[in-house]
């Protein structure tokens, strides 16, 4: 019954945002998808673009209720009964007096499932982009799949049903499924080609995919450089580069997690000076490759840093000492040896349900830094639903370990 609800609803969703889509014939829809990387490509996307065309953005809310909802410009607050309820009433009313016009429409394609709602067909009989970006297969969600050929061969239903697909040659998988006959490549070159901000090398194929298209759509390549140096921020808890308490540096990846932006992130630890220590939480949603790809990260990390450090069930499993449960007690672990982080680059990378390493980060800053991120929202997951959701599993797993 409540599946069938659910269902319903998304369809009504799914209705109106066609309608409003309507308002915008004349709009450039570009579909940005792949494993990892799509938020950072549409923000640097967006930069790129900047002060040539109107832009709008679905910034983040990349499912099959947050594509329409972005296209209708609404929000969820709490994801409550009511929450749903008020926008059930306020997406009719949007549909009246939202009459926002842009040249282009920036939209984060996520999947989790080969079936529908979560599929990419489903995503595709809301929006229809005319160019498609399509970044890289990983074993992200891969529980939910028989294997990543079929994550990319799903992933792939955007490429290749829109007029032109801009594609990773890099990547085989994305190569390999990739048929539509109209694409254009990601340029290979280092991130210091397109912003001069120390950054990760995974961040090249996000600015190699906002150089193809801005260059597609009619922009110098100088011009392009100019803007992305000029415009482009990082997401929330996306490589952000910290001051942590007695004199350390925090690299803050905590937003979430996979093996291959594990594996760049590690690499991007490794070009800073020792002492260094990699935080890694567990990397959720990986099925049967889950065991293996946690076996990897810990010999790439003992490769990258001096100290490893894991979060999570699954690295308790496949990490050797210390790793903890919980982010809670990896905190008070490296609170009650200031001489571990005095002077250290910490990276802090772990998935989102229930890993939440972002509370780690918080209780690591300097006073200095722990102020810039309360004035300028730093870190990801901070909103009072977020807050709520995971005070409240801190007092349930606390209550059940007792």
């Amino acid at each position: 019954m409540k599946q069938s609800i659910s269902l319903l609803f998304l369809r009504y969703l799914r209705f109106l945002a066609r309608l409003q889509l309507r308002k915008n014939p004349q709009a450039t829809i570009v579909g940005i998808t792949g494993s990892a990387g799509k938020t950072s490509t549409l923000l640097a996307c967006e930069a790129a673009l900047k002060n040539h065309f109107k832009v709008k953005t679905n910034s983040g809310s990349n499912s099959e209720s947050g594509i329409p909802l972005s296209i209708l410009g609404l929000k969820v607050s709490d994801f409550s009964l009511l929450d749903w309820l008020k926008i059930a009433l306020l997406a009719k009313i949007k549909l009246l007096t939202n009459w926002e016009k842009y040249d282009i429409f920036l939209v984060e394609m996520g999947i989790d499932s080969a079936a529908p709602p979560k599929n990419m067909d489903y995503l595709l009989s809301i929006i229809h982009p005319q160019i498609a970006i399509f970044l890289n297969v990983t074993a992200v969600h891969q529980q939910n799949f028989t294997g990543l050929d079929q994550i990319a061969a799903e992933k792939a239903k955007l490429a290749n049903s829109a007029k032109i697909a801009i594609i990773n040659p890099d990547d085989p998988l994305v190569v390999k499924y990739t048929t539509n006959p109209h694409r254009l490549f990601i340029p290979n070159l280092p991130v210091r080609a397109y912003c001069h901000t120390p950054l990760p090398n995974i961040y090249a194929i996000s600015f190699g995919a906002a150089a193809a298209l801005a260059g597609y759509l009619g922009l110098a390549p100088k011009t392009i450089s100019n803007n992305l140096n000029k415009y482009f921020r990082l997401p929330p808890s996306r490589s952000s580069i910290l001051h942590g308490l007695n004199h350390s540096t925090i690299i803050d990846s905590s937003y979430n997690s996979s093996p291959l932006a594990a594996k760049e992130m590690l690499d991007f630890l490794k070009t800073f000076p020792s002492p260094r220590i990699a935080v890694l939480g567990d990397m959720r949603e990986l099925g049967l490759a889950s065991p293996p790809a946690h076996r990897q990260l810990y010999q790439t990390a003992l490769k990258s840093a001096d100290t490893v450090i894991g979060v999570g069930p699954e690295t308790q499993k496949y990490f050797k000492p210390p790793a903890f449960p919980n982010w809670w007690q990896a905190t008070e672990f490296l609170k009650s040896h200031p001489e571990l982080v005095s002077g250290s680059t910490l990276l802090v990378k772990g998935s989102q349900n229930t890993i939440y390493l972002e509370e780690l980060v918080k209780s690591l800053l300097s006073p200095k830094a722990l102020r810039l991120y309360r004035s300028k929202s730093l870190i990801c997951r901070q909103s009072p639903y977020w807050l709520k959701v995971k005070s409240s599993f801190r007092n349930s797993s606390t209550a059940s370990a007792k």
